[in-house]
């Protein structure tokens, strides 16, 4: 069975559609070509924008950093040791007497004990040194008075004598006995006595040399004694713990640091400023500190040559009085005063703009609707503002937004 497919119809209303869609692009087409270029349309919430100033213009560089102190002291293990006890903290207040810990050895602790023994022996042995002295000198001084007694006897003995041989009742050999025995023990007084003399002066030397064994055995006590009392680690000044870099019960060796103690009341500040700023800083210059509970004026006094991650640190001596919050390490804010500049035009500081740049900015026209770019050669610059040498306007208004992506183009539309 044969079915019958009727004609594709052609109808007008295609026709019609076609027409009215080719106007529509055309239309479409000519609408865009008519407008600003995509590229050339900025978002008014995209940019922000200042109006020119005239007037006296402080010039200003501004830092941070922290307050220093001027005295600090470095406390390191005496020895060899384990942290037996930690008493204080960072930032606890001391005073040059505060223990702040105490370590431990076991061998200096045995040492102390030794040498106080060996100094209680040397006491001992001269003290039994001068015993035995005293003894021998007893002896001595025994005989000479049994030498005395035979002296007096036998003197007596030659008085009776003397008369008797000369009436024949003894004989004269008798008598020179007598004699002789009374001349020997005259000379043996005299040298008993000298012996005595010498006996003393030897005592003496041997009793310089005892006491003189116990003076260095109490250097050698004094010594470990030292060694043992430095294993209690005091402050040394007044002030304020800055670090404790150790643990209970770690062990630290000979000249590890334990403590970082610095001065309250001798501060001075070291500011880091942007190296870009550095060359309108000098010596002398005032600064403000600014510890967000006070300021304190201060002076620049050192400049530090070296750069780091793009800033350069100088030091403020510190002029004024410290605010209450003042404290080693505290974290602040510097205003370095570098100058005045009097009536003068200025701006606040575009984006990517540095002192002494000639660039160009954007400048609203009167209706704020477009703006177009114009030439502008800038001077000294603050941290806010900086200054103008160009001819403008005080009505002028920059847009001072990164506005790189624009710069071949001399005028753009702002849109909402």
């Amino acid at each position: 069975m044969d079915i019958k497919i009727p004609p594709r119809a052609t109808s007008k209303y295609s026709r019609l559609i076609i027409t009215v869609l080719i106007a529509i692009v055309v239309g479409t087409s000519s609408w865009l070509f008519s407008q600003p270029s995509s590229s050339q349309k900025v978002l008014r919430s995209q940019i922000w924008t200042d109006t020119i100033k005239r007037g006296d213009l402080a010039i200003q560089v501004e830092g941070f950093g922290k307050l220093k102190s001027k005295e600090q002291r470095l406390l390191s293990a005496p020895d060899n040791a384990i942290v037996e006890e930690i008493i204080l903290k960072p930032g606890s207040l001391v005073t040059k007497d505060s223990i702040i810990a105490r370590l431990s050895n076991p061998q200096i602790t045995q040492q102390v004990k030794d040498a106080k023994r060996i100094l209680a022996n040397t006491k001992t042995s001269y003290l039994q040194l001068e015993l035995n002295q005293k003894r021998e000198i007893l002896s001595v001084q025994a005989q000479q008075e049994q030498l005395l007694s035979e002296l007096e006897i036998a003197e007596l003995k030659v008085s009776a004598e003397q008369k008797l041989v000369t009436k024949g009742i003894i004989s004269e050999l008798t008598f020179k006995r007598s004699q002789l025995n009374f001349r020997q023990l005259s000379r043996r007084i005299t040298i008993e006595k000298s012996r005595l003399e010498q006996l003393r002066a030897v005592h003496q030397k041997e009793l310089e040399i005892a006491l003189d064994k116990i003076a260095q055995q109490a250097e050698q006590v004094a010594v470990i004694a030292e060694r043992f009392n430095k294993l209690t680690v005091k402050a040394g000044i007044n002030g304020v713990v800055q670090a404790l870099p150790v643990e209970l019960g770690q062990s630290v060796n000979l000249g590890q640091q334990i403590a970082l103690v610095g001065s309250v009341d001798s501060l001075y500040a070291m500011i880091n400023v942007s190296q870009s700023a550095i060359e309108q800083v000098a010596i002398n210059q005032v600064v403000i500190i600014d510890t967000r509970a006070g300021n304190v004026a201060g002076v620049v006094s050192r400049i530090n040559p070296v750069v780091k991650q793009g800033m350069i640190a100088i030091e403020v001596s510190l002029t004024g009085e410290l605010p209450n919050n003042a404290r080693p390490e505290l974290n602040v804010d510097a205003i370095i005063a570098i100058g005045m500049l009097t009536n003068t035009t200025y701006i606040k500081k575009p984006v990517n703009v540095t002192a002494g740049m000639k660039t160009s900015l954007f400048r609203l026209l009167t209706d704020s609707s477009q703006a177009e770019q114009v030439s502008i050669t800038f001077g000294q610059e603050s941290d806010e503002f900086i200054e103008i040498i160009s001819i403008v306007n005080t009505t002028d208004t920059f847009i001072l937004s990164d506005m790189s992506r624009w710069q071949d183009t001399k005028t753009i539309t702002l849109i909402n």
